[in-house]
């Protein structure tokens, strides 16, 4: 009997001692999740072992830079219908350059001024920055003839590429193509004529060209901006075209160098103001030494030489949120190319015997602009401004179209829809001393009326 019941007590006894060293249900489900974690692992470092790219290729594919687009346009542009009516004749009809003719008037409307052009980005390119545009428009067409406005050519004004490295404030440029000449700070008056002021005061261009430029951010609201180029030496309505050279080419090619040009500007907000001072200046030569003059009797007269261009165009725009001053002023020689009307010209003056003397020379030029803006409302902006050019008279080797060429305007703009602008201008120029063969110098004066609708996109 005691050794039944010894027994039952230590069966007992071990009983109790199993059941506390038996693992409880979560701790076995917390060794199977632990095990299956150490599987997945040991599985992931037998595939790696196995496919040692996986990895690496999984990652490329989720490669931000990769993902971009390798080339990006940004077109833009617009529609433009621009109308004109004049009571007395200018020089190029459409585009009120001086007074030729008092008596007589024109009037006329076009929509070859549309635009269209793109912006072309690069975005996978994040070590330096490169971008291109390309604008043309329809300004060129039939001339003299009546299908002019309804069978335009196109004309390319801007095509040129930009690179360029910023490092914090700093950047570094470099442009190569046709876009605006460096020479002349691009601040132009608010007209609707398209000459935007040639032959008034206002100089500018573009032409082919390379440049390198510099800018840099300081005080927080400034920029300063450096830029110097090396552009074609071309001339703009030069003499020596079409017959007065032995062969048929520009003064400018002729010369065998290119005109270098440079500008530096600052830009930033004083006083609550929005400024920019900015000052162009170019030099260069025009070769003239083959030049040809055809006598009367027949017998050939050698004129020609070297002729130095040069400019400097300095610039100033002061603007708030209700108003606007601005304007630029140039001095400088053989400027017909970037719209004065003052370049190397055959003169032809009377010698003391009755003989006829005839010469080449430059024809030095100075002109300026000024302009005072109103902005009432949001989108609508009033213009009051005044331009000059005058030719230097006392050159014995020059021949000046005219003495002095002024014009004042009134002009207004509204731009409603965020996209629609009309614009509407009132001009007088007065052309004083105009050379006109057998007659004597007079001052002629004409109005002009101008307008313009303008879909931008």
């Amino acid at each position: 009997m005691r050794a039944i019941i010894a027994l039952a007590v230590f069966s007992l006894l071990a009983t109790v001692v199993a059941a506390q060293e038996a693992p409880t249900l979560e701790e076995r489900l917390k060794a199977l999740e632990e095990r299956q974690a150490q599987l997945v692992e040991e599985n992931g470092k037998i595939k790696e072992e196995l496919s040692p790219d996986t990895t690496t290729v999984a990652e490329e594919k989720k490669d931000p830079i990769k993902e971009k687009k390798a080339v990006e346009f940004s077109p833009y542009g617009f529609i433009r219908l621009y109308g004109w009516a004049n009571d007395a004749q200018f020089r190029s009809g459409e585009f009120p350059l001086y007074v030729t003719d008092e008596g007589k008037s024109t009037t006329g409307m076009t929509a070859k001024h549309s635009r269209l052009g793109t912006k072309i980005f690069f975005p996978r390119l994040e070590a330096v920055k490169l971008t291109g545009t390309l604008e043309i428009d329809f300004f060129t067409n039939m001339a003299d003839t009546g299908y002019a406005e309804s069978y335009p050519m196109i004309r390319m004004r801007h095509a040129f590429m930009d690179l360029s490295k910023t490092w914090g404030d700093s950047t570094l440029g470099f442009k190569a193509g046709q876009t605006w000449a460096v020479a002349t700070p691009i601040l132009f008056p608010a007209l609707v004529n398209p000459t935007v002021g040639w032959g008034s005061g206002n100089l500018w261009q573009r032409m082919p060209l390379a440049s390198i430029y510099f800018t840099q951010k300081f005080a927080e609201t400034f920029s300063f901006n450096a830029e110097v180029a090396a552009a074609r030496a071309m001339t703009g309505a030069s003499s020596n075209r079409n017959g007065f050279l032995e062969v048929n080419i520009d003064a400018g090619d002729a010369s065998h160098i290119p005109q270098i040009q440079g500008q530096v500007s600052l830009k930033g907000v004083f006083a609550g103001l929005d400024l920019l001072v900015a000052v162009g200046g170019a030099w260069g030569r025009e070769n003239y030494k083959g030049g040809v003059f055809l006598n009367n009797d027949k017998t050939v007269t050698y004129i020609g030489g070297i002729e130095d261009v040069y400019l400097i165009n300095p610039a100033l725009k002061l603007s708030h949120e209700y108003f606007e001053v601005g304007g630029k002023f140039f001095w400088g020689q053989n400027l017909d190319v970037f719209g004065a009307f003052g370049g190397a010209l055959i003169s032809e003056n009377a010698n003391t015997d009755g003989t006829i003397k005839r010469v080449l020379g430059g024809q030095r030029t100075m002109g300026y602009w000024a302009q005072l803006t109103g902005k009432p409302l949001p989108g609508w902006s009033l213009h009051v401004g005044y331009s000059a050019e005058d030719p230097d008279q006392d050159q014995e080797k020059a021949a000046p179209l005219f003495f002095r060429n002024s014009s004042i305007w009134v002009s207004t703009f509204y731009k409603f829809f965020g996209q629609v602008t009309l614009g509407f201008q009132w001009q007088q120029i007065r052309t004083e001393g105009i050379s006109i063969k057998n007659a004597p110098r007079k001052s002629m004066t004409g109005n002009v009326l101008m307008g313009d609708a303008k879909l931008e996109f």
